[in-house]
């Protein structure tokens, strides 16, 4: 994983230093001549995947808001809605499974919009495997990732199939070497972005199966508040300003992912990315960012039905005790309140 850029240190020691004078003006009575603390925790490390937030922020949007925005930069050892619940921060950027868990663990949370409407999640299999659908994995060589066991069985019986029906073969967080070398015909989970050109550039063609095509759909990139900051007089009027900011810089995106991906890479925010990958990504990107809802509604929108379809599998994998309600997580309160392009 590429290491922590110097811009991106910056920002974290901006927020640990911030943070207590930011909790103290969010509860109170804004002015209208001051900027307003907000601090975010981005979904992973400063590259597309974060475009709309960090182009904001460099060209001045949230500043013409009357925000005073920090990007956190996410990923390894962040925990986005640990720092929430905590007062670190004021929004999380974060997985909706994340989100569902904390929710049935008794966290109150509240998500007003979404980056992703169609999940990224994958599994990649070797085209040589033959397999091009999910029902054909019966009597396969299927490479699961390590924190993805819940995940696969769960697949498997959306398909059909259970564990006994393949041959299982535990494989790293990051190893894709396993599937490059033959030793299995498939590997779940991938990142549609990622793993899938790691591999095709080793030489080996693969078959990209969408797992929310095959019950498993969520909206990653869950923006999120606490219960209580939602419920602070003035705070969704904040919010919606928060959100048309950095709508305006996912716009541009939209326009030209691979101008996009330039000025990530080129923008120093991260150290070690990948021109080609960052394209490759920024040009996939927009496929799973846009529908046929965010073309009426606007980007960001959240779907109910996704945000079902996520809590009752989060039962059916363990990873709930009980059937949470999205009605209780999501709000499109928000979304009506911003300005947002359509796509």
């Amino acid at each position: 994983m590429p290491r922590m850029s110097l811009p991106a240190m910056r920002h974290l020691t901006k927020c640990l230093a911030a943070t207590a004078l930011a909790s103290a003006a969010l509860v109170a009575p804004v002015m209208a001549q001051d900027k307003v603390p907000l601090t975010v925790v981005l979904s992973y490390i400063p590259n597309v995947e974060n475009f709309g937030a960090i182009y904001a922020e460099n060209q001045g949007f949230f500043d013409e808001a009357g925000l005073d925005v920090t990007l956190v930069p996410g990923g390894q050892g962040v925990d986005g809605l640990q720092m929430l619940d905590s007062g670190l921060s004021q929004i999380t950027i974060t997985g909706a499974d994340s989100v569902v868990a904390a929710v049935d663990k008794g966290v109150a949370l509240k998500v007003f919009a979404a980056q992703f409407q169609f999940s990224p999640v994958a599994m990649t299999c070797r085209e040589d495997s033959g397999v091009t659908d999910p029902s054909m994995l019966k009597g396969k060589r299927l490479g699961i990732k390590q924190a993805a066991q819940l995940y696969a069985e769960t697949f498997l019986s959306k398909v059909g199939l259970t564990m006994a029906d393949i041959e299982p073969t535990t494989i790293g967080g990051s190893d894709v070497s396993t599937i490059i070398a033959g030793k299995v015909d498939c590997m779940i989970t991938t990142f549609a972005f990622n793993e899938p050109r790691l591999i095709s550039n080793a030489g080996v063609p693969v078959v990209v199966l969408r797992m929310g095509d095959y019950g498993l759909n969520s909206q990653p990139g869950a923006f999120t508040v606490t219960q209580a900051f939602w419920d602070t007089p003035g705070n969704k009027e904040i919010l919606a300003k928060y959100l048309t900011a950095e709508a305006k810089g996912w716009d541009v995106f939209f326009k030209d992912p691979a101008a996009g991906a330039k000025f990530i890479v080129e923008g120093g925010f991260n150290d070690g990315l990948d021109i080609e990958q960052q394209t490759y990504q920024a040009e996939q990107q927009v496929k799973y960012m846009s529908s046929p809802l965010t073309a009426e509604k606007g980007i960001l929108w959240l779907n109910p039905e996704t945000w079902a379809e996520s809590t009752a599998n989060a039962l059916a994998a363990g990873a709930t005790t009980k059937l949470v309600d999205p009605a209780t997580i999501i709000s499109t309160e928000i979304l009506e309140m911003a300005t947002l392009p359509k796509y």
